[in-house]
């Protein structure tokens, strides 16, 4: 046996530190390059010209506003461990905000800045007594505020348009809309690494592991989660306002319906909670799931969804970002990283 066989001897895979370093140096040099390119197909994409252009775009808008929603609610859900069953009531106040304030001739940025201000402000007053209740109750509650916030709308007649819905100016606006939605991908994604990565981050993984733990080495629990959660709020308001922009009106039985309630905690279960890129793999294979469900199967498409799910669910519960091929293909990206 040689002086390199046996037991001891270095992996196939095996360097000197050095290698191993200008390895990485390399890979990430290559990661770097293929999400520029990636990043220029989209920047580029609304110039080109082709058939049925600004459906292929909705479907892109769509597929954007899903990853956002997914990651953002990732922040309470896959960070902190807290399932917010209400996520989408933040899109929702953002919606109407904004529908209000832009039919009070408030041009676009001011009524944007007014539906994020108006979400926050809502988030940070719901955390007073909805962090309160630990887990399984919060869950509860917060999917009982959906039902509370859309009789409020439908009440509230006189300001939301009530069953009937709020309609603003319409105008075919999807190339702007789509610049919005990416540069609001791109922020999410920021946000959600950084804030993986800091010591509000630290505090909320803690209260995941163990959240009596957590208080008894310091942590100050109510204050980390009522932080996540106006975080977490930010980004589904900003763009429930750029939704009503988009498509001009809004109706309560659509905005607050149990499958747009469902679809976040869908969308970051089936990519995988507590990585960045796992409510982002969830939302794209999600959103062109019900794609080709409602070309393909009209009629069957809450049947159709919830048996890919439970399918997903039952044959990959690490979610998809987890599965060895799309693992491979996402450290190939560059983008794979450790369960933390």
């Amino acid at each position: 046996m040689g002086a390199n066989d046996g037991l001891f001897a270095p992996g196939r895979g095996a360097g000197s530190p050095a290698q191993r370093l200008v390895r990485k140096d390399r890979d990430m040099r290559r990661s770097h390059v293929l999400l520029a390119i990636i990043l220029l197909i989209f920047l580029f994409l609304p110039a080109v010209s082709f058939e049925a252009r600004n459906y292929y775009l909705q479907i892109v808008i769509f597929t954007f506003m899903s990853v956002v929603i997914a990651t953002s609610y990732d922040i309470v859900g896959g960070h902190m461990g807290y399932i917010n069953l209400g996520h989408i009531t933040f899109f929702a106040v953002g919606a109407y905000a904004f529908g209000v304030l832009f039919n009070q001739d408030l041009t676009l940025v001011p009524a944007l800045f007014g539906a994020t201000l108006c979400a926050v402000t809502f988030a940070a007053v719901m955390s007073y007594p909805f962090f309160r209740l630990r887990a399984h109750y919060f869950a509860l509650a917060s999917f009982g505020l959906v039902k509370l916030m859309e009789h409020v709308t439908i009440n509230l007649s006189w300001l939301t348009g009530g069953s009937n819905g709020l309609k603003i100016d319409g105008g075919d606006r999807t190339t702007p809309v789509y610049y919005i939605c990416l540069a609001t991908v791109v922020l999410v994604m920021l946000c959600h690494w950084a804030l993986g990565r800091s010591k509000l981050g630290l505090a909320m993984k803690a209260i995941r592991e163990d959240e009596e733990v957590a208080r008894d080495f310091g942590v100050p629990t109510f204050l980390t989660k009522a932080k996540a959660l106006v975080i977490s709020s930010l980004f589904p308001g900003f763009l429930g306002g750029v939704y009503t922009w988009y498509i001009n009106y809004i109706i309560p039985d659509d905005i607050f319906s149990l499958e747009r309630a469902l679809t976040p905690i869908a969308m970051a279960l089936l990519g995988g909670t507590g990585l960045l890129v796992g409510p982002v793999v969830g939302a794209v294979f999600l959103t062109m799931t019900e794609e080709v469900i409602w070309t393909t199967f009209e009629h069957l498409h809450g049947a159709m969804l919830g048996l890919v799910i439970i399918l997903v669910g039952l044959f990959m519960p690490g979610g998809l970002a987890r599965l060895g091929p799309v693992e491979r293909f996402l450290g190939f990206l560059g983008l794979r990283e450790e369960d933390k």
